[in-house]
């Protein structure tokens, strides 16, 4: 990668290989960082997982809670 950028610029579009396709691309400093729409798939499973860990880590003191009823 041969390719710098100016420290004002946000995205840039390269292909990625990935996603197989062209996208927009972070510029962390003055190189290419990350696509965005892979940083964006990984947020949202990296949420789906905290939620289903915390999910289960409430469901598991709830049941503590009063395990004589149950």
């Amino acid at each position: 990668m041969t390719q710098h950028f100016t420290r004002s610029t946000v995205s840039a579009e390269f292909y990625c290989s990935k996603c197989g396709k062209p996208t927009q691309h972070r510029i962390d400093g003055v190189k290419k960082g990350p696509c965005l729409e892979c940083m964006a798939e990984l947020e949202r499973q990296h949420k789906i997982t905290e939620a289903i860990q915390r999910a289960r880590q409430l469901e598991a003191t709830q049941i503590d809670l009063f395990p004589g009823i149950l």
